[in-house]
This record gives C-alpha cells, structure tokens and sequence, in this order.
C-alpha cells in the first residue's frame, strides 16, 4: 500500500491552481443518438426515433485518451464541471447531459439504466475518435460499467467515483435516511444547483431512475471488465462504505482509492483532489509520468 498526505479538502470556489495554470474555457454541444430498441419497444407508436444529448466540453484533443465525466441522479454535466475543468489542462474532456436531465431531451417513458447506458455508448463512439477515460460519479457508475460492457473497444479506463448502491442498502428507506446524512455534507451552492436541476427533470423522472438503480447489481458487473478501473471514495460518504468499495475492488481486481475529507459529491466539492486522483490513475496505464501526488490513499 503506498499513502500520500492527507490534503485539506477545498471547494471548487477556492481550490488553488499551480501558477501559470490557466483553466480552459467550456464549450456546449449537441449530439443526436438513436433511441435504445428497447425503449421504443416500451414508448410504442409515440417513440422517438433519436435522442439528443447536450452537454459541455472543454479542452481540445492530444495524446492523451480522452476523459468523459457521467454525473449522477437528478443532476446534469455541471456537477462535475469543477473537476473536469481540471482535468482540461492536459487535453479533451466531456461531460453529457443524461437523457432526461440537464438540457437534453426529456424522453418519456423514463429509461432505465441499460437504456441510458445504450444512449450513451452511440454517444461515445459518435463524439470521440479514441478509446476514453469514463469516470462515472455515484449512479454514473452504473452508467459507465454499462457502456464498457456494451463496448469495451471505445473504453480505455473506468473510473468509479462514489459507486452505489451496495446490496444491504437497496430499498427506499435505507436510501433516503442516508441521503439526508448527506445533505449535510454539500455547500448551499451545490444545493441550489441541485434543487434546479432536480426541477429540470421533475420528480417523477428522477424516482423511476433511481427505481432502476435499486434493481442493478453492479458487483456482478465488474468481474467482466477487461479494462483498468480505479475505484474512489471519500472518507465523509454516508452513501458509499469502505466495505462495499473493497467488495468492488475485489471483483474487478482494479485499483481502490480513498480521498481524506471527500464527500460523495466530489466531482463538485472536492475538484482538486478528485482531479489529481484521476489524472495519477490515467499517467499510470499509460506508462507516463505522474503530474502530481494523488490525494488519498491508494489500497
């Protein structure tokens, strides 16, 4: 086991940047993607033939793969904006807008998580020419190991940040009182971008969504990837336990990192640290360099 020293966590208001350092500037975009078989099998006459899926960007191509960032339920691409500007500096970074949230379509009936996964993997090949980075935070996890099952020629590396939902926590009830344990946890600006988003896509939206995440079972997924994975938690996650991350872990033989001080949303609270942990795991595979010290402890 190798360990770094514990790093004061920052928001993303007040995270330093090494000198000279200038974040790059976000752009949106627009893809069009076809609609899952599957869902418009559920939709019948009224379906769609395509989706489309907005979202930012920052960055521009080079040799390194690029990194795509899937954010979690209820909420849209600028939730992991903060780290994904980071993640900029050394070369293209994306983050889509899930079907339904942020700015893109909002297609009725709700997909479910294989159905958000397929939308996405026609993302990934449409939008980018090389195999990618996925980071996928707390229910983009699911996501992510979707998409890399689906297509692991278009996946380069996963990471898990803040993974759900482990199996003695599968039910409404259990969720919901520690998802006020993690109220407690986020700045008033993360609750206010929170509570527009959550608007955006409606209540309805994000319980059916969440109702198919109860139903995964990520830790039987992760035995079948073929890529390298890092898994990462924060210490300060009432959602996410070391115990479950170990389990994950275990069954994917990937790499486990826990952030001193992180929060589950970290992609938003604790950019710098998460930022650095990512860039540390994507300099690993690829046999260069680190950029800097990983702010966790690596297992």
């Amino acid at each position: 086991m190798s360990t770094s020293a514990l790093v004061r966590p920052t928001g993303p208001e007040l995270s330093p940047l090494p000198p000279g350092v200038v974040l790059p500037s976000v752009e949106e975009h627009l893809v069009t993607v076809p609609a899952p078989a599957t869902w418009r099998e559920r939709a019948g006459r009224r379906a769609a033939e395509s989706w489309q899926l907005r979202g930012l960007r920052w960055g521009v191509r080079s040799v390194r793969p690029p990194i795509v960032l899937v954010h979690g339920l209820g909420v849209a691409a600028r939730m992991v904006a903060p780290t994904a500007r980071r993640l900029a500096v050394g070369g293209l970074v994306l983050a889509p807008d899930l079907p339904g949230y942020g700015r893109s379509g909002k297609p009725r009936p709700v997909p479910r998580i294989g159905e958000l996964g397929a939308a996405l993997t026609s993302w990934l090949t449409t939008t980018t020419a090389a195999p990618a980075m996925l980071v996928g935070v707390s229910l983009g996890s699911q996501i992510v190991i979707d998409v890399a099952l689906r297509n692991p020629a278009a996946v380069r590396a996963l990471v898990l940040v803040s993974p759900i939902v482990e199996p003695e926590r599968r039910s409404w009830r259990r969720q919901l009182w520690r998802w006020q344990q993690e109220q407690a946890t986020q700045s008033l600006r993360l609750r206010a971008i929170q509570l527009d988003d959550y608007r955006r896509a409606g209540l309805g939206r994000v319980v059916r969504t969440f109702s198919s995440a109860l139903a995964q079972r990520p830790e039987e997924k992760v035995g079948r990837l073929r890529m390298p994975v890092l898994i990462c938690r924060g210490s300060r996650d009432p959602l996410v336990s070391a115990s479950w991350v170990r389990q994950l872990r275990a069954r994917c033989g990937g790499e486990l990192v826990t952030v001193p001080g992180a929060v589950h949303a970290m992609s938003y609270e604790n950019p710098v640290e998460l930022s650095r942990v990512v860039q540390g795991f994507l300099d690993r595979i690829e046999g260069r360099p680190a950029a800097g010290e990983v702010a966790g402890v690596r297992a």
